[in-house]
């Protein structure tokens, strides 16, 4: 997107201030300010490529929908979904991001991350429906064969939906992620792990890792930000369910 001079960095600072997360904006709100911006920061077809649903901090939708260029902008909340994933003995799959991302570039990330867009038909996906995508788009699993990907046949949920913000002011305009993320955990099958098939786009490569080790690199500086809230709800999940196992 075009730099912003001073001045309008500042307008920028007080639009951003005034709405916040955007969980007052009605449709009407958020279409004048999207008309102001596009403007002055002339996105391109990849900033307009995708369109989110504005939510709460809890997940939920407040009706409004927009360009996926306009949250990052402004630092309206949207929905992610995280996904962790161990082999069948337990070691755990982490993601190294695209070197080519504009975000956190060659950073460690959780096995599968991504927005939850709204899908071609104008519906807001949830969140069971965008983790089942980005599985598919970044490590190749098809959605319609994860009985065969995943031991018990389908995704866990790990936690309830919670906030997460972000923002990098340095960059010219600035960024800034307001999320309501929800993580996910599965453990693949032997078939599941003979299908991955990651997608060099989206990322660099997939290290196998024990926990502990996983553990550890919470305190490393390549990280994702969002890796940092998400792994250890996925790694606290990890240790529920050898709980249950050992109990059973």
């Amino acid at each position: 997107m075009k730099q912003l001079s001073l001045d309008k960095l500042n307008d920028l600072r007080k639009s951003r201030n005034s709405i916040g997360y955007g969980w007052n904006l009605s449709q009407c709100d958020f279409d004048t300010h999207k008309e102001i911006w596009e403007q002055l920061v002339e996105p391109d077809e990849k900033d307009c490529s995708e369109s989110f649903a504005l939510v709460r901090a809890d997940g939920s939708e407040t009706g409004v929908y927009g360009v996926r260029w306009m949250f990052h902008l402004c630092g309206l909340c949207h929905r992610a979904a995280h996904v962790g994933l161990t082999t069948p003995s337990g070691l755990i799959l982490l993601q190294k991001r695209s070197s080519s991302k504009a975000d956190s570039p060659s950073f460690w990330d959780m096995t599968v991350a991504g927005h939850i867009p709204v899908d071609n038909n104008g519906v807001s996906l949830s969140y069971h429906e965008g983790a089942l995508k980005e599985i598919e788009e970044e490590i190749g699993l098809s959605k319609h064969d994860i009985f065969d990907n995943l031991l018990d046949g389908e995704l866990v949920i790990c936690s309830a939906p919670y906030f997460f913000y972000e923002q990098d002011l340095s960059r010219n305009p600035p960024f800034r992620n307001a999320e309501a993320q929800q993580v996910f955990g599965g453990v693949l099958t032997e078939t599941g792990m003979a299908a991955l098939s990651p997608d060099y786009d989206e990322l660099d490569g997939i290290i196998i890792v024990r926990e502990e080790i996983a553990w550890s690199l919470l305190a490393a500086p390549d990280i994702a930000a969002g890796l940092r809230s998400s792994l250890p709800r996925f790694l606290d999940w990890l240790q529920q369910r050898k709980g249950c196992e050992n109990v059973n």
